[in-house]
């Protein structure tokens, strides 16, 4: 029953109007320290997916796909990919990094290509460079010119001059020279037996398999 004099029954009441499901305010978007404001498309604010191309690039607690400047500053924050001359981390991590001078600290990075490659209280997965210092940190495949370890591992060195310093060790060691307490699984005279070893091995085999299908 309608109280309202004169109205229909039949009629209902109108509901205030829904908002539209993800709308957002008409406000600016926040930027990325050290990064430009991002712009809006919609209401929703874009990621940094094309790459960032600049003189000097810092991001600190945030996130960038790439990378492309002369200096590369991270703090707490992420690149999935970076070049430049310099790059420094710091409590951050790197997917893959190409530049002239790479120095990681209390961060880590998937691949490290440069001339000179530091870590320190890191972790690398593979680093190619003509120097790389590994200090308090561990290191997954080096591959260089001249390689010191300090307090540090590896899982495989492959370089001409190796420096293994206290409280350093590695699995697999192949150097032409190498210096200080060598503590390794495997050198190079055990990994050309293990391959020796190997490849009879699997001779023996191909050779078993075809006998067997000749029976048949």
């Amino acid at each position: 029953m309608n109280d309202q004099p004169g109205g229909d029954p039949s009629q209902k009441p109108k509901s205030a109007p829904r908002r539209r499901r993800g709308a957002a305010a008409a406000t600016d978007a926040p930027a990325l320290p050290g990064l430009p404001a991002l712009p809006r498309v919609g209401g929703t604010p874009q990621s940094h997916t094309q790459p960032v191309q600049a003189t000097t690039v810092s991001v600190t607690q945030g996130g960038v796909a790439e990378v492309e400047a002369e200096t590369v500053n991270v703090r707490q924050g992420g690149i999935g990919a970076a070049s430049a001359e310099d790059i420094t981390v710091n409590a951050g991590g790197i997917g893959r990094a190409n530049a002239d001078d790479i120095a990681v600290r209390m961060g880590g990075i998937g691949v490290a290509r440069g001339e000179r490659v530091s870590m320190e209280l890191g972790a690398v997965g593979l680093a190619i460079g003509r120097d790389v210092s590994v200090t308090q940190s561990y290191a997954r495949t080096i591959v260089a010119r001249d390689v010191r370890i300090s307090q540090g591992g590896a899982r495989s060195i492959v370089a001409a001059n190796v420096t293994l310093e206290k409280q350093s060790g590695t699995f697999i060691l192949l150097a032409r020279r190498v210096e200080g307490d060598v503590r390794t699984v495997l050198d190079w005279r055990g990994a050309l037996a293990i391959g020796a070893v190997l490849a009879i091995g699997i001779s023996l085999l191909a050779r078993r398999k075809r006998r067997g299908s000749d029976r048949s």
